[in-house]
């Protein structure tokens, strides 16, 4: 895997057998990641993401500002069997 720095924003470029290039954001914390065809110039990928970087600004901003769920925390430290609470000689 490759990094690519536009502006401020670190792309994570992997090259792989496809045919054409993906441009995803993921959660929570926007981060980039282009998956090219390996035969592929890096400079051509760079391009490809400065061509992009309005919507890739636009998407980190709407995942920075979605609400996340809290962890979960788990009361009860019973094992369960297909969701029922095993016979305590089966523990």
């Amino acid at each position: 895997m490759t990094r690519v720095v536009i502006g401020d924003i670190p792309v994570d470029v992997v090259l792989k057998d496809i045919r054409n290039i993906h441009l995803s954001v993921y959660p929570p914390a926007g981060r980039v990641r282009i998956s090219a065809p390996s035969g592929m110039n890096i400079e051509t990928i760079r391009l490809y993401a400065i061509s992009r970087l309005g919507w890739i600004k636009k998407q980190q901003h709407k995942l920075r500002g979605q609400e996340r769920e809290t962890p979960r925390e788990y009361l009860n430290r019973e094992p369960l069997s297909l969701g029922k609470t095993l016979p305590a000689e089966n523990r």
